[in-house]
């Protein structure tokens, strides 16, 4: 691929690949769903840009769940919730106020498991440029941007080998000026990098943990 990216097509792309087993990222099946996990849905916000970009939230220190973590976002399926992309869309409403309208669904990454006993179903939604966005304070702490470009280069990633509840997980992470995007969110967002390095028939080659 040569010249200026059509991020809005190569995206949609790379969600339809379909992966063999060999290719998923160790992520996808590390941590089978236990019984009575929670399912949630989060919201991968690539706004429509010159050079597009990636909202992501850091969490208010007072949640219960992951407090003061970054994240895309997003949250558990609520009854009322028509389907897990509605409910992805609808977290997005009250977090950051991103008006559904605003985004068009492209797809979804397999759905990743947490050691926290979450199902989460991830959705990259392409966002017009034009829409407004404001965090809510009880909920968001913050709310900044991070290059869609820089997120897709798979050499920006790294790892770490933890060990808990008797077993050893890979956590990937990646950093972009000064804030630390790990855990479930970076996996996800390796996941979608992995996506479009294939697709763009680039090598793609996971980062090798380090014992913590």
């Amino acid at each position: 691929m040569t010249g200026r990216i059509d991020w809005q097509q190569l995206l949609s792309e790379s969600l339809a690949l379909e992966l063999s087993p060999t290719q998923e990222l160790p992520t996808r099946a590390e941590e089978p769903a236990a019984a009575g996990a929670r399912k949630a849905s989060v919201l991968i916000a690539v706004v429509d840009n010159v050079e597009p970009f990636i909202w992501f939230t850091q969490r208010s220190t007072a949640l219960r769940h992951h407090p003061g973590q970054i994240s895309f976002p997003g949250g558990s399926k609520e009854p009322s919730d028509a389907s897990d992309a509605a409910a992805a869309l609808r977290e997005a409403w009250e977090e950051v106020g991103l008006d559904p309208d605003a985004v068009q669904i492209l797809g979804r990454l397999p759905s990743h498991a947490t050691v926290t006993g979450f199902v989460i179903s991830p959705f990259v939604g392409w966002v017009s440029g034009d829409a407004t966005v404001a965090a809510d304070r009880q909920e968001v702490a913050r709310l900044f941007p991070v290059p869609l470009s820089y997120a897709m280069n798979v050499e920006h990633y790294h790892a770490r080998t933890i060990h808990r509840n008797g077993r050893d997980y890979t956590i990937y992470a990646i950093d972009f000026e000064g804030d630390h995007i790990w855990g479930a969110t970076a996996g996800m967002l390796l996941g979608l990098a992995q996506r479009v390095a294939l697709a763009r028939g680039l090598r793609f080659a996971l980062p090798q943990p380090q014992a913590e």
